[in-house]
């Protein structure tokens, strides 16, 4: 091995250990309990050797969080690639993202405080963000790249390509049933996609009023939740096939 490609694999692991004990802080303490003095003690390096891998405690939290959406994006593609038909498409991606909340917890709950709010997002969309994925999605044309700015952060950037892939993984699976007629033909399929993505993204984060509320009631949050799916499914799939969604 050359002496570059030694530097280069050390560089790389350095990085690793870096984030490793960030993800670590972030799952244990929560965002805003972290601080980059706390990360360097927690791996043991100084405080400036932090910031020559990461610019700052938010790139740190971007690269955790583009950890979780690889796993989710990985899950959602093996699963639904291996089914044939739209509507078998579109019950293994949702059992997908199920898995994914069970599995990878701690991950699910930084993805979705990274989409709360916390961080200013929207400077670094283009001003043709919304027109641009209404094309993609009305002509099947492939993911653009132009729907983040130039100068946008990069693994943000990777993040956005991520979660189209995924929407679009649903969208094609939702518009492939209705052409097969599994799914009513007379639904928005981008409606449709818009509402499976928010039941996925958020069931899992129910708040824990709610919770209690439906406990109290003697309703298992787990059957409320497979519930709520079924009512939403009756809404857009055809009543002959809603014994494929048991």
């Amino acid at each position: 091995m050359s002496v570059s490609n030694w530097k280069e694999r050390e560089r790389e692991q350095r990085r690793n250990d870096i984030l490793d004990a960030a993800e670590a802080l972030f799952f244990s303490k929560g965002y805003d309990n972290v601080s980059m003095n706390g990360i360097a003690k927690e791996v043991g390096l100084g405080k400036a050797t932090l910031y020559i891998y990461f610019d700052n405690k938010e790139e740190l939290f971007y690269a955790v969080v583009l950890r979780g959406v690889v796993i989710l994006n990985t899950m959602i593609k093996e699963k639904v690639e291996k089914e044939d038909t739209g509507l078998e498409k579109l019950i293994a991606f949702k059992r997908a993202y199920v898995e994914y909340i069970r599995t990878y917890s701690d991950y699910f709950k930084a993805y979705n405080y990274f989409q709360s709010g916390r961080f200013d997002l929207s400077d670094m969309l283009h001003s043709d963000y919304s027109e641009i994925m209404m094309q993609s999605t009305l002509y099947s044309i492939h993911l653009p790249s132009n729907f983040l700015k130039v100068d946008a952060n990069e693994t943000i950037k990777e993040i956005f390509k991520l979660r189209k892939e995924i929407f679009f993984i649903l969208y094609k699976s939702i518009e492939l049933g209705i052409k097969e007629g599994t799914i009513r033909s007379d639904v928005d399929p981008l409606k449709i996609t818009a509402v499976q993505m928010l039941i996925c993204e958020n069931v899992g984060n129910l708040p824990f009023d709610f919770r209690m509320i439906l406990k109290g009631q003697g309703v298992n949050y787990v059957k409320f939740t497979k519930d709520l799916d079924d009512f939403i499914s009756q809404l857009y799939i055809k009543m002959d096939d809603k014994k494929d969604l048991d």
